[in-house]
């Protein structure tokens, strides 16, 4: 559960991200396509760094109609005061202005907010149905106790600089037919929970075995579990 809240915060930080972003490239655009370009002098530098040239800037500047406007608006551009640059301004509201040098900047963010989004969501909807799939076997599967507990690494990929722990064990059935099943993987070891079990709980499709739940609710919550 904690895995899956922790998902849909991460999509919800991107929305977040994606929205701020997004905000900035349009209004960029929209000034810079319906907006007039004029010649601007740097007054003051309000916050940022001239050495990372990341900075929201106050400029003056003449618009076509002749009035002097005050305008402020973030920049990459490394200024100060008294120095001369290119803006864009609303002839609408003449005071939006625009330095046009922060579209591919923002989009960046665009991106991230994306990804996180799109992440998030993924594995938010992936866990949510194999939390409903493992309800509706619990429900409706076929129960039994199998044996043969071990704990082992799985091999098949690292989690950190090692690789993650894994629960596996066996059930035999009527006709001494054999069937395997493994536990989701952990970053801790499983070994000091099982307290000397010898039996764990499966649920499984009888129509197809390979379809199963495993309880493992004996191990701790939290962010131990990986998938």
């Amino acid at each position: 559960m904690k895995t899956k809240i922790a998902f849909l915060i991460g999509a919800l930080v991107g929305v977040i991200i994606l929205f701020i972003a997004l905000n900035g490239v349009l209004r960029s655009y929209n000034i810079k396509k319906l907006g007039h370009a004029a010649e601007s002098t740097v007054v003051q530098i309000l916050s940022g760094s001239l050495k990372s040239g990341w900075s929201k800037v106050s400029v003056e500047f003449i618009t076509k109609d002749g009035t002097s406007i005050t305008g402020i608006a973030q920049t990459r551009h490394r200024l100060s005061p008294g120095s001369t640059v290119k803006i864009w301004y609303d002839p609408a509201a003449p005071s939006r202005i625009d330095f046009g040098d922060t579209i591919s900047y923002n989009m960046r963010g665009v991106w991230l907010g994306g990804l996180f989004l799109i992440f998030g969501l993924y594995f938010f909807i992936r866990i949510s149905i194999k939390d409903r799939l493992n309800q509706k076997l619990i429900r409706t599967g076929t129960k039994v106790e199998a044996e043969s507990i071990s704990v082992e690494r799985n091999e098949k990929y690292m989690q950190g600089d090692r690789n993650p722990w894994r629960i596996r064990c066996s059930w035999k059935d009527l006709s001494n037919r054999e069937y395997y099943f493994v536990s989701k993987d952990y970053t801790i070891d499983p070994t000091p929970y099982l307290a000397g079990r010898t039996r764990i709980e499966i649920y499984f499709d009888a129509a197809n075995p390979s379809n199963y739940y495993m309880d493992t609710s004996f191990m701790p919550k939290g962010n131990y579990t990986i998938g």
